[in-house]
């Protein structure tokens, strides 16, 4: 039986474990796993040589769209995410037409404290501290004429980033509007696990562009590989971390990416967590215990000797 320490998404996790234990030698001794965030306080259990998250001073940062923002800029990787700024007047000095902005608290995610403004709006607006100014993307794909981000998994081990062979798609409940700043409409994604809500929850790989989707997504994650360079650099053997990371699909087939979450929510609803969770949560037990997995692909990385 693998032997865990969590406080998130526990109940997924022990099942992954239980799935894994199944084809296991009962004799075999493996490490404890440790899937422990530590912003609810340190685990008192946790031993040198448990499998664990990469140090939380190290991530961290990652969690923050200001700082993710600055580290593109600093290693010169344009066009993955939207434009982003940091005040309000470099928005509005932005070249091209943005008729909406968000406005986003760098370190909350699940669409917490989100507004959405015209460009009209924006310049009388007082943009509060420790937010950023992200530019709208209206020429999106839609499903059924409805709003969708898709989510996919990035895993961090041993020096080596890799992308889980699936995520899902979150498909909003309203009817999409153009030019919109109805927070409803353009954020609000709330009631995924209510069966009677529009809101619903797809595996990627049941949907019709799903591969096409992967493929981008991957190359992109090839492309910001930079930003990760110190996260990766802490990972090893015993030391891994999983990012959630959100995605726009554009009509014409390519894609933005939104946000990274470095200690991702897990729990969704109820055929996602079997479906796509579970797995995902089983697979990385895999890669980290050496048993044989065809779930991960491994990602090009640029030129550096960290990466090899």
């Amino acid at each position: 039986m693998i032997r865990i320490q969590t406080n998130r998404a526990s109940q997924l996790f022990e099942i992954a474990a239980k799935n894994l234990s199944l084809v296991l030698d009962g004799n075999q001794q493996l490490p404890v796993f440790s899937y422990w965030c530590k912003f609810f306080g340190e685990n008192p259990d946790e031993q040198e040589e448990s499998i664990r998250l990469v140090d939380a001073k190290i991530y961290n940062h990652l969690e923050s769209k200001s700082r993710v923002n600055q580290l593109l800029q600093e290693k010169n990787i344009p066009n993955v995410f939207p434009a982003t700024y940091h005040c309000i007047e470099d928005a509005l000095n932005h070249k091209g037409r943005v008729d909406i902005w968000f406005i986003k608290p760098s370190h909350l995610s699940g669409g917490r404290g989100i507004e959405v403004m015209s460009h009209e709006k924006l310049s009388t607006f007082d943009l509060p501290p420790y937010h950023i100014v992200q530019e709208g993307i209206e020429n999106i794909a839609l499903i059924g004429g409805r709003k969708f981000v898709v989510r996919v998994y990035g895993f961090l081990w041993n020096k080596n980033l890799y992308i889980f062979d699936d995520g899902f798609v979150l498909v909003h409940g309203p009817q999409y509007v153009y030019k919109s700043t109805d927070y409803g409409i353009q954020v609000d994604h709330q009631g995924y696990q209510d069966a009677e809500n529009l809101v619903e929850m797809r595996l990627l790989s049941s949907f019709d562009p799903g591969n096409r989707i992967m493929e981008k997504a991957s190359a992109a994650m090839e492309k910001i590989a930079p930003i990760l360079e110190e996260t990766l650099s802490a990972t090893s053997q015993r030391q891994y971390l999983i990012l959630g990371i959100d995605v726009l699909v554009l009509d014409d087939g390519n894609l933005k990416f939104i946000e990274i979450n470095a200690i991702p929510n897990f729990v969704h609803s109820p055929s996602i967590n079997r479906e796509l969770n579970v797995p995902l949560f089983e697979h990385v037990m895999r890669m980290v215990y050496g048993l044989d997995t065809n779930r991960f692909q491994k990602l090009d990385t640029p030129d550096h000797p960290l990466f090899g």
